[in-house]
């Protein structure tokens, strides 16, 4: 099922670099033997950023099979821009982003499937149950998670732009938009695991809300882009149901970077999981307290205290890490993980970066109590009317994946699956249930939503807002969405990509 990302490696470079500072909880947790080869424990490396000026920011992504590298080893793959992961578009509200997009892909890709319903290999490039011909290697951009229009030439993932096109993306931003960590990456159907997974993604800031706070907007900032990366020398061949010969976490396209605080010092670091299906879970081994400020560019009333970081593929956070008073190493460990009852599905515990503290001591300064002037709104207040109520079953049959038992298709830019029709400006419940043996991760464009109850019980305190949430084998999670201001055709789908490709996606239909 899965399709291979990244293609062989063109050299192998040496080993470089060591773990600064005495050995501790920093080895003990150092478990990747996947990493074994990889350039690691090197300062964090950052994407390049383009900043918007007098509220306009104009960008060309160009999609291009390249060389890049990755854990400081060339590898061949596919990118925007020559980048992994992709430049950081910095925006604010009220203002217009243009994005002149260049397909430069190979037009020879061979799609994946598994029956003559679906005739494609399961490996690219690879001829498949009597399919032998390519289906070209079309694309398109989803501004993930942003509150701006579905219409073209704004955020329509139902356009199909072939190899050897260009399309030009204009995207107004509202005045009111929430500020926060978003992000950009391909959206057509049946090519999005694959793209997004050989690297097609960056990183979306829109400037205001925390910026303004005092003890968060005077901090120093770090970007942290997850991927999960497979490469296989010599081939192009990786599976759900095959070991590759590396599989690796990267944070901005490097293996176990290094995260350099000094004593007493607090930072504020976004995080995005812009891994194609892998869950994180992260947990510093001590050095650093955590407090929570955002999630899927949604700011919360107060910061929350954490011990570890969950996030769903295409969620983001941003977090205040404050360094202890003492110098030393410690892991952030991607703890262990089961999301399918398959030996593939078991995902072990790995050390994905080293925190070090170290150098001239600051004084710890105390973290904000408020966020916020006002509240977030509050789809549980009273008053709030509710116009329909709707059941969302996620079900699968390998490779298929449905919703309410339908499959989404896409024949030549002509959708088919389960339709929702909404009416602008009301509030709908909707009850997400798992009916499969393993974990998804629904995700709806255009407008977010506020999590309200998970197994029929309400969930404790300020039910938060996301773009997207886990569910877990079996269980159910309540949502109150609003469609708020746009009307137009857009979707909502499992962010576990695969299952997205393989049919677990439907059309939101919002009239005026």
């Amino acid at each position: 099922m899965r399709r291979t990302r990244l293609l062989a490696y063109t050299a192998v470079l040496a080993l470089a670099g060591a773990l600064a500072g005495p050995a501790g909880a920093a080895d003990a947790a150092d478990d990747c033997a996947a990493c074994a080869g990889y350039v690691r424990h090197q300062p964090l490396a950052e994407p390049s950023t383009h900043p918007s000026m007098g509220g306009q920011l104009s960008v060309t992504l160009t999609a291009r099979l390249t060389e890049t590298i990755i854990g400081g080893r060339p590898a061949r793959s596919q990118v925007y821009n020559g980048q992994f992961p992709g430049p950081t578009l910095v925006v604010s509200p009220g203002d217009t982003l243009r994005v002149h997009l260049r397909n430069r892909l190979n037009p020879d890709y061979l799609p994946y499937g598994a029956s003559s319903e679906d005739p494609a290999p399961i490996f690219p490039g690879q001829p498949y149950a009597g399919f032998t011909q390519p289906l070209g290697n079309p694309t398109n951009l989803h501004v993930h998670g942003m509150h701006v229009s579905p219409k073209s030439p704004s955020d329509n993932v139902l356009l199909s732009i072939k190899p050897g096109e260009d399309y030009r993306y204009r995207y107004e931003i509202p005045a009111d938009h929430p500020s926060g960590l978003f992000w950009y990456h391909p959206h057509r159907h049946e090519y999005t695991d694959q793209q997004v997974g050989a690297g097609q993604a960056g990183m979306i800031i829109v400037r205001g809300g925390l910026d303004d706070v005092p003890g968060v907007g005077d901090l120093p900032e770090r970007l942290l882009v997850f991927q999960n990366v497979e490469v296989k020398d010599g081939a192009a061949t990786s599976s759900q149901y095959q070991t590759p010969v590396h599989r690796l976490i990267t944070i901005n396209g490097q293996v176990q970077p290094r995260l350099d605080l000094r004593p007493g010092e607090t930072q504020r670091w976004r995080i995005a999981n812009a891994s194609t299906e892998r869950f994180l879970s992260l947990e510093p081994m001590g050095g650093v307290e955590l407090r929570r400020l955002a999630i899927d560019g949604n700011t919360l009333d107060r910061p929350q205290r954490i011990t570890r970081i969950w996030l769903s593929p295409g969620q983001r956070t941003e977090v205040l890490v404050r360094a202890g008073s003492e110098p030393g190493s410690f892991a952030l460990v991607q703890q262990r993980f089961n999301q399918r009852p398959t030996p593939y599905g078991k995902q072990p515990r790995v050390t994905v970066a080293t925190i070090r503290i170290a150098g001239a001591a600051q004084a710890p300064q105390p973290f904000p109590r408020v966020l916020r002037e006002t509240p977030q709104r509050d789809l549980v207040a009273p008053g709030t009317e509710i116009v329909r109520t709707r059941r969302v079953v996620l079900t699968q049959s390998p490779p298929k994946f449905f919703v309410n038992n339908q499959r989404f298709m896409d024949h030549g830019g002509h959708a088919s699956g389960a339709v929702f029709d909404v009416k602008v400006g009301t509030v709908e419940e909707w009850v997400l249930e798992n009916k499969s043996p393993e974990w998804h991760n629904f995700h709806i464009h255009v407008n977010d939503f506020q999590v309200v109850a998970r197994n029929g019980e309400p969930v404790p305190g300020q039910p938060q807002w996301f773009d997207s949430i886990a569910i877990r084998p079996g269980h159910t999670v309540t949502l109150r969405l609003p469609f708020d201001d746009f009307d137009g055709t857009w979707v909502f789908h499992c962010h576990v990509l695969v299952h997205e490709d393989h049919g677990m996606m439907a059309l939101v239909q919002a009239s005026p």
